[in-house]
């Protein structure tokens, strides 16, 4: 009668540690009760981020895992003509509900590059974050954002574009890692705008 007193509470104790294991991982979200990963496809990628294929590869180096990914394109201000000065377009990506990447590109004019760091880039992280890499008139990044300044408008004030792709929630990457990736967004996204917005200004960047 012990003896089966004995197996009992031993089988007792191992039920209760199985319920207790599968709890955590359960809480933490770990294999077997991990939530199955999103999958970003070029097909679905803004097409204001320019080419497809790169942009994603670029967004799966950058973004965290999440259970699903949506993509909010729009061209909110089309540059309709020859007389026309202003550009605009915005792609915002979204993981689980919650905003992951913030894409824009707007035609603007700045005495000079360094002005528009100020304006621009420094109102989203410190000047001190960032280091240069080449593209446009000027183009810095950071782990966390990466912005190109390039030519459009050859006639009159010398309108530029101003591209910012700024990451809000970042992968399991390093900084190095994410750094080219948001680069590599930044470059498709002012390929794109460049031919959109009709400049006739060389643009200084490659895909």
């Amino acid at each position: 009668m012990a003896l089966t007193r004995s197996k009992a509470m031993i089988a007792g104790g191992a039920a209760l540690l199985v319920c207790l294991v599968g709890g955590v991982l359960f809480v933490l979200g770990l294999p077997p009760f991990d939530e199955e990963k999103g999958e970003i496809k070029a097909s679905e990628v803004c097409r204001t981020l320019g080419s497809s294929s790169s942009s994603a590869a670029a967004l799966k180096r950058v973004l965290p895992d999440k259970s699903s990914y949506s993509f909010d394109d729009a061209v909110t201000d089309p540059r309709r003509d020859d007389t026309d000065v202003s550009y605009a377009t915005s792609c915002f990506v979204d993981g689980d509900g919650k905003q992951l990447v913030a894409a824009t590109a707007e035609m603007l004019q700045y005495d000079s590059a360094d002005e528009w760091v100020k304006d621009v880039v420094e109102e989203s992280v410190p000047a001190s974050s960032v280091t240069s890499f080449s593209a446009g008139d000027k183009a810095v990044a950071s782990g966390k954002m990466a912005a190109i300044y390039v030519p459009c408008l050859t006639r009159g004030s010398g309108q530029h574009l101003s591209i910012v792709v700024q990451l809000k929630q970042s992968g399991s990457a390093g900084d190095d890692q994410l750094r080219e990736g948001l680069i590599s967004l930044a470059r498709n996204a002012a390929v794109f705008a460049h031919q959109k917005a009709k400049c006739d200004a060389p643009a200084k960047v490659t895909p």
